[in-house]
């Protein structure tokens, strides 16, 4: 009689542990008490972090062009 069920164990579960900051961080912005999460790796919040330019596919920024 033929089994209805595979034998096997489950592949092994080692996965890198998550990278994790200091708690209790603050934005490092003067006038911010805002406390920062331990997997955000920035030095300011959300709203004082310097806003970066989104990278359109195909386009060369103006800056890197010569």
């Amino acid at each position: 009689m033929n089994n209805l069920y595979m034998k096997g164990s489950v592949a092994p579960r080692n996965r890198r542990a998550t990278k994790q900051f200091k708690k209790g961080r603050v934005c490092t912005d003067i006038n911010c008490e805002q406390v920062l999460s331990i997997y955000n790796d920035n030095k300011q919040c959300f709203k004082h972090a310097p806003l970066k330019t989104p990278r359109i596919r195909g386009h060369i920024r103006p800056e890197l062009k010569k």
